[in-house]
C-alpha cells in the first residue's frame, strides 16, 4: 500500500513538473501574442489606441480581482487537494459569470461618461473580453494537477495564435488594424477560450450535479487570498494605473508597449525563480556542505540578468523597428530604461527564491506590501513631471526597495556586498547610456551598451566557471 502511494505521489510530482513547464511556456506565448497585437495596433491606429487597450485590460483586471474575493486562488488550492468538489466549483464558476457581467453593465455606463465617444465601444469590448479571461480561472482549477492539465496551455496558446492571425489578416486585407477591429477580435477569441474551458473541464455536467453551495463559507475561507491577489495585481500593474492619471492615452500606450517588449524576459526570470526554489529547498534540509548556498543562487541570477540586459539592449533597435516601424515614437527609449529594471528584477527573483527556500513566505508578503508602497511613492513623485519616463524610472528605483526588504528578512551578510555591486553595475550602465545618447543615436547607443554589457557578462561567467573548477579540484585533493 505504501509503495503504491509512493508511486502515485512520484507520478503526480512528475505531472505537476510537466504541467508547470507547459503553463510557463503558455504564459510566455501569451506575452508574445500581446506584444504582436500591440505592434499591429500601433502601426494601424497609433500608440493612443494601445493606451486605451492597456487601460481597458487593466481596469477589467482590477474589477475582476475585487469582485472575485480570492475565490480563484482559493479553489486552485482546495480543488487540487480534494477539499472542494467539482459541483461546488461549477456553481461558483457560474456565480462569478453573473457577477462579472453585472460589472460589465455598470462599466458600460461609466465608460460612456468618462471616455470620448470614438473610443467608448472599443474600450467596452476589450473590458468585457478581459473579464472573460479572468472568469476562466475558476474553470481550469478542475483539471490542474491532473493528466488533462495540458489542455489549459494548449487552449490558451491556440486561441492566442488565432487572435494574432485575425489581426494579421485584417492588416493584410484592410488599410491597418483599428482599435475597434482589434477589440472585436479580442472579444471573439476570449468568448471562444471561455467556451472551450467550459467544455474541456465539463462544467455543465458538474453544474447539474450541484445541489446548492454554502457560498458564505467558501467566501470566508477565500478572503485570506483576496488581499494577496489584489496586492499582487497592483504590484505588477499599479504603475500603469497611476500613470493614467497624469498623462494622455498616447503616453500610456508608449509605456505599455515598452513594458510588453521586456515582458517575456521577466516571465523567464519568474520561471527561473521557481527552479531556484526547487534547487535550494532540498539542499536546505539535507545538511550537506552546500546546504542553503544563497551566494551561488544570487550570483547565478545576477549573471543571468546582466546577460539578458545585454541581449535586450542589442536587440531593441531591431525589435522596435520590426514591431512598431515609424510609429515607435518614444518606445525604444522607454524600453531601454525598463531594460535596466530587467537586470535588477532577475537579481531580486533570486533573493525571493532564497527567502522562500528558507520557509519565509509570510515575509515575502510584507516585502510585497513595501514594494507597492515604494512603487506608489516613486510614481506619484515622478509621473506628473516626467510622464512615461518617470514611470519607467520609478520601476527601476523600486527594485531598490524590493532588494532592501528582501535582504532585511534574509539577514545574510554574505549577500549584502554582491547586491550592492549589482546595483552599482546598473547605475554605471544608466550613466553610460545617458552619455552615449549625447553623442550618438538611440539605436547605436543601445547596441553599443548591449555589446559592452554582454562582453562583461561573458567575462564574469568564465571567471566563475574557473573559480568553481579550482574549488572542486582543491576539494578533491583534500579528500
Amino acid at each position: 500500500m505504501v509503495a503504491t502511494e509512493a508511486r502515485a505521489l512520484a507520478g503526480r510530482r512528475t505531472s505537476l513538473t510537466v504541467v508547470s513547464g507547459l503553463l510557463g511556456l503558455s504564459t510566455l506565448a501569451t506575452r508574445f501574442t500581446t506584444l504582436v497585437v500591440m505592434a499591429l495596433l500601433t502601426r494601424g491606429a497609433g500608440v493612443e489606441a494601445v493606451g486605451f487597450y492597456g487601460m481597458a485590460t487593466l481596469s477589467a483586471s482590477f474589477a475582476a480581482a475585487a469582485l472575485s474575493l480570492g475565490l480563484p486562488t482559493y479553489l486552485t488550492r482546495e480543488a487540487a487537494a480534494g477539499s472542494v468538489s467539482p459541483p461546488v466549483v461549477a456553481r461558483i464558476h457560474g456565480g462569478r459569470f453573473v457577477v462579472l457581467m453585472a460589472a460589465a453593465a455598470v462599466a458600460y455606463v461609466v465608460i460612456g461618461v468618462l471616455l470620448p465617444p470614438e473610443a467608448q465601444l472599443a474600450f467596452f469590448l476589450v473590458f468585457v473580453a478581459s473579464l472573460f479571461e479572468q472568469w476562466n480561472e475558476t474553470a481550469w482549477v478542475l483539471i490542474r494537477g491532473t493528466r488533462s492539465a495540458w489542455l489549459e496551455p494548449l487552449t490558451n496558446t491556440s486561441t492566442g495564435l488565432l487572435l494574432v492571425g485575425a489581426c494579421a489578416i485584417d492588416v493584410w486585407l484592410m488599410d491597418g488594424l483599428t482599435l475597434g477591429d482589434a477589440a472585436v477580435y479580442f472579444l471573439m477569441t476570449s468568448v471562444l477560450r471561455s467556451t472551450a474551458a467550459v467544455l474541456v473541464v465539463r462544467i455543465l455536467p458538474s453544474l447539474r450535479a450541484s445541489r446548492g453551495v454554502r457560498s458564505a463559507q467558501h467566501i470566508r475561507l477565500a478572503l485570506p487570498y483576496f488581499a494577496s491577489d489584489l496586492l499582487g495585481l497592483f504590484y505588477f500593474r499599479g504603475d500603469v494605473f497611476i500613470l493614467a492619471f497624469f498623462v494622455t492615452a498616447v503616453e500610456v500606450g508608449e509605456y505599455v508597449s515598452a513594458a510588453a517588449i521586456i515582458g517575456p524576459a521577466v516571465q523567464v526570470a519568474a520561471s527561473m525563480g521557481l527552479g531556484a526554489l526547487a534547487y535550494a529547498a532540498p539542499k536546505g534540509t539535507s545538511g550537506t556542505a552546500q546546504a542553503n548556498d544563497p551566494l551561488t543562487i544570487f550570483q547565478f541570477f545576477g549573471l543571468a540578468g546582466q546577460g539578458a540586459a545585454g541581449v535586450m539592449f542589442i536587440g531593441l533597435p531591431i525589435a522596435t523597428v520590426v514591431l512598431f516601424g515609424d510609429q515607435a515614437g518614444n518606445i525604444p527609449e522607454l524600453a531601454m530604461v525598463l531594460t535596466l529594471f530587467l537586470a535588477l528584477r532577475f537579481a531580486n527573483f533570486g533573493l525571493s527564491a532564497i527567502l522562500l527556500a528558507r520557509g519565509r513566505a509570510a515575509s515575502r508578503l510584507v516585502v510585497l506590501v513595501l514594494s507597492i508602497c515604494g512603487s506608489v511613492g516613486f510614481n506619484l513623485a515622478l509621473d506628473g513631471r516626467y510622464g512615461a519616463y518617470g514611470a519607467a524610472c520609478a520601476m527601476v528605483l523600486n527594485e531598490l526597495v524590493v532588494a532592501g526588504s528582501l535582504l532585511w528578512f534574509l539577514r545574510i551578510r554574505e549577500l549584502v556586498w554582491p547586491v550592492l555591486i549589482s546595483f552599482g553595475h546598473v547605475a554605471a550602465a544608466a550613466w553610460a547610456l545617458a552619455g552615449l545618447l549625447t553623442v550618438m543615436g538611440s539605436a547605436s547607443a543601445s547596441a553599443t551598451l548591449g555589446g559592452v554589457i554582454l562582453a562583461l557578462a561573458t567575462v564574469r561567467f568564465v571567471g566563475q566557471r574557473r573559480a568553481a573548477g579550482k574549488l572542486r579540484a582543491a576539494t578533491t585533493e583534500d579528500m
